[in-house]
Parts: C-alpha cells; sequence; structure tokens
C-alpha cells in the first residue's frame, strides 16, 4: 500500500476555493440567466465554511510541527548549556553586563563583594545558621 506523500507547502493555498467564489459570484451576477441568487449565497456560505475548516486543519498541523520543532530545539539548547555554561563564565557574563549598566550611567543590579566583604558575609552568614540551629526548624509550628 502507498503512502501518500506530503502536499507541499506552497500547494495549501485557498486558491481553488477562491475561484469557485469568484466563479459563483460571476453567476450570481448574470441576470440573464434566470438563476435564484439566495441560492448562489447559500453555496458560496458552504464553501467559505469548508475554507475555514481547510485553514483549522492546516494551521493545526503546522502548530503540530511547531511544537515538535519547540521541543527538539530546546533539548538542543539543554546539552548546549550543560556542556559549555559554566559558573566562570556567568561570573564574566555578569561583570560585562554590570559594567555596560556603569558606562550608560545605571545603578547595578548586582553589587560584587570585595574579599573582605565576602569573609564578613561568611562569617555573619555561619553565625546566623549556627544560632537557628538550637531553633525548631521551619514549618514544624515548633515541636520536635
Amino acid at each position: 500500500m502507498a503512502t501518500a506523500s506530503p502536499i507541499p507547502i506552497e500547494t495549501c493555498d485557498n486558491r481553488g476555493l477562491d475561484q469557485a467564489v469568484q466563479g459563483l459570484e460571476r453567476l450570481k451576477r448574470a441576470r440573464n440567466l434566470g438563476l435564484d441568487p439566495a441560492c448562489f449565497d447559500e453555496k458560496m456560505t458552504l464553501f467559505e465554511t469548508h475554507r475555514a475548516s481547510l485553514n483549522s486543519y492546516f494551521c493545526h498541523n503546522v502548530g503540530q510541527n511547531e511544537d515538535r520543532d519547540i521541543a527538539q530545539f530546546e533539548r538542543k539548547h539543554r546539552e548546549y548549556e550543560k556542556e559549555n555554561l559554566d559558573e566562570v563564565q556567568v561570573y564574566r557574563d555578569l561583570q560585562a553586563v554590570e559594567e555596560c549598566r556603569r558606562t550608560n550611567g545605571k545603578p547595578p543590579k548586582v553589587r560584587f563583594l570585595t574579599e573582605e566583604e565576602q569573609w564578613e558575609w561568611e562569617r555573619q552568614y555561619l553565625r546566623q545558621t549556627e544560632d537557628s540551629g538550637s531553633q525548631a526548624p521551619r514549618g514544624t509550628g515548633g515541636q520536635p
């Protein structure tokens, strides 16, 4: 059993339906044929219904393809990040952003601590964790 080949994207348009609707409009305007214009209005509405249905089907399929592409490219990007993004590079990138903000006269979003400030912060942080160690853990309501 032969499988149908996918329809090329350039043929997925409404030219045929457009031509059919235009033909119905010409027949509707032809007064000397003695045809009922209401019949043509009904058929044009039916063609437009089919056009909308086909467009919906086409857009749904394109959307599914795009969703697959999103998933594929996100996977590739995650692999790239795992292989190429390290703490040193993040630090350098952040420094570059902050330098750019400084040259543009904007306040910093991040402040880098000096060695002394870093040491003082670590000393205070360790003291706080030691002090909080004697208290009940959060979320237990003070019960052991």
